[in-house]
């Protein structure tokens, strides 16, 4: 189980770090991993590890991405003039502020937009969230995938439209 985990989060990493300097994903992962040690007594004993670590490493991709718009790499600066078309769009998740994610959120369905709010804003446990809403714990997991799913849909069509949310 915890291969499987490991492996779904280092493609995860991958995913997420396209189009980035390789190096990049190892370090997310190395940092997520760290993260979550740091805050393993928060995590719900009972609920599954996979989440709660995928939640982390997509708050830490986003630490990432407005770490390198406030503080460009010096040669990352210097070869945009120079960068071909052939390699692809620039990184689209770096010109979001926490508003325009917040905004997007509030244009989730109810179900999805509680269970958003109550982990990500006010930083509950699954378990919290879970008898707060009066559904299962698993049940809170799932919303919660589906939610940063459709978060990402709206952020994407939203940045088609000529800006961020």
């Amino acid at each position: 189980m915890v291969a499987a985990c490991e492996a779904k989060l280092e493609e995860r990493a991958r995913l997420l770090c396209r189009g980035r300097n390789p190096s990049d994903a190892r370090d997310l992962l190395q940092d997520t991993y760290e993260r979550a040690f740091r805050a393993f007594h928060t995590y719900d004993r009972n609920a599954p590890p996979m989440p709660w670590l995928a939640s982390i490493l997509t708050r830490r991709f986003l630490d990432m991405c407005r770490h390198d718009r406030r503080h460009p790499r010096q040669e990352l600066t210097e070869s945009i003039d120079v960068a071909s078309e052939e390699e692809g769009p620039a990184d689209p998740w770096g010109g979001y502020t926490l508003d325009d994610v917040w905004r997007a959120v509030d244009l989730l369905p109810e179900e999805f937009r509680e269970v958003v709010k109550l982990k990500d804003m006010e930083g509950l446990a699954y378990a919290e969230i879970a008898r707060r809403l009066g559904i299962p714990a698993m049940t809170v997991g799932t919303r919660l995938f589906r939610a940063r799913k459709k978060l990402k849909e709206i952020l994407l069509k939203q940045a088609e439209k000529g800006g961020a949310a």
